[in-house]
């Protein structure tokens, strides 16, 4: 895949959005309501959540690009860059056919453990269920169309959103 300038703006607007976009709304919201956790280490389980969180979004944008020669900038059924050209099903997306999604999920409520606050896991819950509307809206027709039954046998035995290891 070569680093067009519409894979480029894409990965612009993804980073902008989920890196710094939605991070500042939950620090906004932890501020401004206040309900703080006051657990002992919750700083700590906050920060392995969003370390473990990062890797997953990291090791899922790696393989969306190496393997899925594509990006992940797709909304609304606009692509911001590059399509998936291959599907992926091997790596973190044997475990969960959204492992970006995931990845981003835990590294927001890490994020609110960090600000140790209850009030700032509002925006994650909001997050990943208008993500999961999206994702069965926009993303599986779109996933069908492009790799039929190949999509389909992947969706049967892979779980959407949480992964599932299997022994």
């Amino acid at each position: 895949m070569k680093f067009s300038i519409k894979n480029i703006f894409g990965y612009f607007v993804g980073i902008s959005l989920f890196v710094f976009v939605i991070p500042a709304l939950m620090y906004i919201v932890a501020v401004n309501m206040v309900v703080p956790i006051n657990l002992m280490g919750i700083n700590i389980f906050g920060l392995l959540l969003m370390l473990v969180g990062g890797v997953f979004m990291i090791w899922s944008n790696i393989g969306m690009v190496k393997i899925g020669r594509g990006c992940p900038t797709d909304g609304f059924n606009v692509a911001l860059g590059e399509r998936t050209k291959k599907l992926i099903t091997t790596g973190l997306y044997k475990y969960t056919r959204n492992p970006m999604l995931f990845g981003t999920f835990v590294f927001y409520v890490g994020l609110a453990l960090l600000f140790n606050s209850y009030s700032a896991l509002i925006v994650p819950i909001v997050f990943i269920s208008y993500m999961v509307w999206h994702i069965k809206k926009f993303e599986e027709p779109r996933l069908y169309k492009d790799f039929k039954e190949e999509y389909i046998e992947y969706k049967e035995r892979t779980p959407l959103l949480f992964p599932k290891f299997k022994k």
